[in-house]
């Protein structure tokens, strides 16, 4: 038992890793906006307060999903309504500039991607502090 439980930990772990290689290397194909989450949200619902009683994974779990499809560093992460649907938008610090990734908030998927832009609206390619 304890055998099968640490084979599927090694199999989890390469497919996460596998699957961050894929994005930095440009071959995880995201779309650039979130087209829906498993977590629709009801009307009047508009606070972090009412975001977070509505997610079904923590500001952690977001974190780490972001981080397995772009390596780097989390500069920002919250909790935010697309088109009426709620997702974790996390954005990470990497060589290559500031990318967002949208995360559902119900089953931990990355959902989109999105390079961020600097105030001048070129690409994020330095780093802030």
């Amino acid at each position: 038992m304890k055998r099968n439980a640490e084979i599927l930990a090694a199999a989890s772990l390469a497919a996460l890793l596998a699957t961050g290689a894929a994005f930095a290397t440009g071959a995880l194909n995201l779309p650039a906006e979130v087209r829906s989450s498993s977590v629709k949200l009801p009307r009047g619902v508009e606070s972090q307060a009412d975001f977070a009683r509505h997610a079904r994974i923590t500001r952690q779990q977001a974190e780490a999903a972001a981080l397995a499809v772009q390596p780097g560093q989390v500069v920002k992460a919250a909790l935010d309504d697309e088109h009426g649907y709620l997702v974790w938008q996390v954005d990470v610090r990497h060589a290559g500039g500031t990318t967002e990734i949208a995360v559902d908030p119900g089953n931990g998927h990355a959902l989109a991607a999105e390079n961020e832009e600097d105030d001048h609206g070129h690409e994020d390619r330095n780093e802030r502090g």
